[in-house]
């Protein structure tokens, strides 16, 4: 493959991600939408994150078919979960969330 092919490949792929994922973050700066609009989405970032975690949390056993609880996620998924419902940050709720898994994991938890 020569090198010019493997670049326009590349910036088509940052067009193709860019536009469905960034774009409308920039034009939503323009709209003015309804209170019952803004009010929907200040919980999403919570309701995005809790969907994340609960299904690293239920997992299902191959042989009996019963959901179990994996309580390592569910030690991460606490401090998220307060972070989240107070502060609403996505960002504070994804950081929290590492540090927390990373250190569970780093001693053995």
């Amino acid at each position: 493959m020569n090198d010019n092919y493997f670049y326009i490949v590349l910036v088509g792929c940052v067009i193709v991600t860019f536009l469905p994922r960034i774009l409308p973050f920039l034009i939503a700066k323009y709209i003015i939408f309804p209170e019952w609009m803004t009010t929907f989405l200040r919980y999403l970032p919570l309701t995005m994150m809790t969907t994340l975690m609960f299904q690293n949390i239920f997992v299902r056993n191959e042989n009996t078919y019963l959901v179990t609880i994996d309580f390592v996620s569910l030690m991460a998924l606490v401090p998220g979960l307060m972070i989240g419902y107070f502060r609403r940050s996505l960002m504070l709720v994804v950081l929290s969330s590492v540090v927390v898994m990373a250190v569970i994991r780093y001693f053995n938890i």
